[in-house]
């Protein structure tokens, strides 16, 4: 036994306290949220007004809702069956290099799914991969989780223009693809060019009118919160408003699960962020948020989209149907079904990874190489867990 438990048990009820005390105290500012929401709902330009104050004392960095619709509260209900569209989907997954492996490599392997809607077409799979070989200190994981996101999406785009329109595409995550700039110079340069890359894709979307979707599942974002607090902050809160947080450790989700019932989306918002305005200008993100669970299981998720199917009713009212459909056929854990087989094609598993390093091997191998070994602290991770003794 590694773990003491009589000392553990003590810290696990003081845990369970902290979590206690913390979702009372959550519960008490969500009701004020939704007081705050309701009183500002229509209030469309006063809270443009407070972004715009926000955005010149934070600058771009910035990270709110802003109002899309004239009501920002308003429920929409699941549209009237729609006609089927052509499905697509991709997702994507990585090994990350180990520096106690027997070699030091990443691989980003990527899955797409076709859905054709009564077509002479079948439906595909496509799985495709790449290998990064480098020094340790060449690696930056960020940049390598983006370059997967960048590849997931341009996947995405290849296997939608092989269906017939309307065609949905989906991509498991937002799509505002960002991180920070803390890399070396040949980094930055990787994530301009990466950045351009993406733009290009999402043009190709836009001039395809091909519907792109991200799905984020169980979202921890409080954008249209952070709204919420800008809507109410005092003249010196606003001086210094990244500091005015009455709302914290409330997400959009506490709120849209008590003001939506299953299959309703809620108001359509614009995202406020350091990405925007790099962004094509139809392309721009705006998001909402939709019910897929039942009435006993909540479940909220985020639901982004370009600024161009935005603006047209009749495809987002298309577009909740069809998630709803999507997740409905999912059975009890309310999900895209071809999100889901997206992620089964595209999935590392351990054995594969096994197989993997092997087949590298082996071909090292064959060219002359010595074998590469383990590093010593792995080697002894690897060993039979020894049975705790006397003498422990």
């Amino acid at each position: 036994m590694t773990i003491d438990y009589r000392q553990l048990y003590p810290k696990i009820r003081l845990f369970a306290d902290q979590v206690e005390q913390s979702t009372l105290g959550r519960q008490q500012r969500c009701e004020s949220a939704l007081q705050v929401l309701a009183q500002y709902a229509s209030e469309v330009e006063f809270l443009q007004e407070r972004v715009d104050q926000a955005l010149i004392q934070e600058g771009k960095t910035l990270r709110c809702a802003k109002p899309f619709e004239t009501t920002l509260d308003a429920s929409y209900p699941l549209p009237k069956p729609q006609s089927p569209m052509n499905l697509a989907a991709a997702d994507g997954s990585q090994i990350l290099p180990d520096r106690h492996a027997e070699l030091y490599f990443g691989m980003i392997n990527l899955g797409g799914v076709t859905l054709p809607q009564g077509s002479a077409l079948f439906p595909m799979e496509v799985s495709q991969s790449e290998f990064w070989y480098g020094e340790s200190e060449d690696f930056n994981e960020s940049l390598f989780n983006f370059r997967r996101d960048v590849l997931e999406r341009k996947l995405l785009l290849e296997i939608s223009l092989t269906l017939e329109p309307p065609v949905l595409a989906l991509t498991d995550g937002p799509l505002e693809l960002w991180m920070e700039y803390r890399t070396s110079d040949e980094g930055r340069q990787e994530l301009r060019s990466l950045l351009q890359s993406y733009f290009e894709t999402l043009e190709r979307f836009r001039a395809q009118g091909i519907l792109l979707c991200g799905y984020v599942d169980r979202p921890q974002s409080a954008y249209v919160i952070r709204l919420l607090e800008l809507a109410i902050a005092e003249r010196q809160d606003l001086a210094e408003s990244h500091r005015f947080r009455p709302f914290k450790g409330v997400f959009d989700a506490d709120l849209f699960v008590r003001l939506l019932r299953p299959g309703e989306r809620s108001a359509i918002f614009r995202l406020q962020s350091p990405l925007q305005e790099q962004l094509p200008a139809e392309s721009v993100i705006c998001f909402f948020y939709l019910r897929t669970g039942s009435e006993v299981e909540a479940n909220i998720v985020r639901v982004e989209i370009p600024l161009w199917l935005a603006r047209d009713r009749v495809l987002v009212d298309h577009l909740q149907y069809t998630l709803i459909a999507q997740c409905r056929q999912s059975g009890a854990y309310p999900y895209p079904y071809l999100l889901h087989r997206a992620h089964e094609v595209a999935v590392v598993h351990p054995e594969d990874r096994e197989v993997i390093v092997r087949s590298l091997l082996t071909e090292l191998h064959r060219r002359g190489y010595p074998p590469p070994q383990l590093s010593h602290k792995q080697a002894l991770k690897n060993l039979p867990v020894r049975q705790k003794s006397h003498l422990d």
